[in-house]
């Protein structure tokens, strides 16, 4: 049992952001946040972008439930401030991506000199003892909150992915962290906010009148909460988990950055220009829809979370654990691609047999 109010917490933080997910769509239709089809964006219709904001008011309203005001939890409000106002404001206006990453750098430092939460150690991945950063701590505590925070900001392409992944992650802390310590009880209020967000975001036809986004402010908030619930409990004195254990919560967005980014730069190609590069563009090339795309890298995200906490719980070593981490990171990319061209090569064996409907028989000659 969880010595905070976890459950009352959990309902209402859902229960504000379905009511803020309506409430907010005549706001967003005034103020033009708004996304609309065009270019790379090929959703029907205009649609609201008001998922960050909603969850961000949901979240606050679970946190007014479980009553604990400190450093830590003052400072995350503050943190979580930042990244949804600038999160709002590129949803309209595109700013810089390097006005957005020095804000992004603002609300880490925050979150650092409020919760005392740092990356000092990042385990033992080597095999050789553990790796302490020392002096390099907070800097390296930046360069991976920054990376997570905009691997979910990058992965979100299709309806319900970003929020899956994060919900993922975040249930995953939780199981493995418990339910008492501060950084796993928000864990599970944001997701309760997620799935509050997930009623109007998530691919079906019930849904389709009222669909919102999420946008960066939405994304940058999930990324951030993933790094910041992962870091309190395998950080400091009472770590629960290795640093490595964690790497696994965030793997498929982190490793499609990675693999977009890499591929990029070795094509001569600034690593920050968007592009259809990402893993559920190259899952919609082989002829899957969004809820099978979902389906596939929610349940990839779902095994490497389940394999670390049973490896946690086994007391596999960090060694191991790392190199099996960084084996699928350098095959994800083949892996994704081996599933997209065997089901379009089954789509295309169904329609020269006759098999396909009229509907997925033009879909099958689109993907050609």
């Amino acid at each position: 049992m969880s010595d905070y109010p976890l459950f009352p917490a959990s309902a209402v933080a859902f229960a504000v952001t379905v009511a803020f997910m309506i409430a907010l769509r005549p706001f967003a239709t005034s103020v033009g946040l708004i996304d609309r089809p065009g270019g790379r964006k090929r959703h029907v219709g205009d649609v609201p972008i008001i998922g960050g904001l909603a969850m961000f008011i949901g979240v606050l309203s679970g946190l007014a439930v479980i009553g604990v005001i400190n450093s830590s939890s003052v400072a995350l409000v503050f943190s979580f401030f930042l990244l949804v106002v600038i999160g709002a404001i590129d949803d309209k206006y595109a700013i810089p991506a390097a006005v957005r990453v020095l804000v992004q750098v603002a609300a880490v430092l925050i979150m650092v000199n409020g919760s005392g939460f740092m990356l000092a150690s990042i385990g033992n991945p080597l095999g050789f003892g553990e790796i302490l950063l020392g002096p390099f701590a907070l800097f390296g505590t930046l360069i991976v909150a920054i990376t997570v925070i905009n691997a979910y900001n990058l992965v979100d392409g299709v309806d319900g992915l970003a929020g899956i992944l994060a919900l993922i992650a975040l249930l995953a802390v939780s199981v493995v962290g418990g339910l008492n310590a501060l950084s796993t009880v928000i864990a599970v209020i944001v997701s309760a906010s997620i799935f509050g967000f997930l009623v109007f975001n998530f691919p079906v036809v019930a849904n389709r009148q009222v669909r919102s986004f999420m946008g960066d402010a939405g994304s940058t908030l999930l990324g951030f909460t993933v790094f910041w619930a992962t870091l309190g409990i395998s950080e400091g004195a009472n770590a629960i988990i290795s640093p490595v254990v964690g790497l696994w919560f965030a793997s498929i967005p982190v490793y499609d950055s990675l693999t977009c980014f890499t591929r990029r730069i070795v094509a001569g190609r600034s690593p920050f220009r968007p592009g259809r590069d990402h893993f559920h563009h190259t899952l919609r090339r082989g002829g899957f829809d969004v809820r099978q795309k979902l389906a596939i890298l929610g349940g990839l995200q779902a095994a490497y979370a389940a394999i670390a906490v049973g490896a946690h719980s086994a007391g596999v070593a960090d060694v191991v654990l790392f190199i099996a981490w960084s084996i699928l990171g350098l095959t994800q990319n083949w892996v994704i691609k081996s599933i997209a061209k065997r089901h379009r090569l089954y789509i295309f064996r169904q329609l020269r047999a006759g098999k396909l409907g009229p509907y997925r028989a033009a879909r099958a000659r689109s993907l050609r």
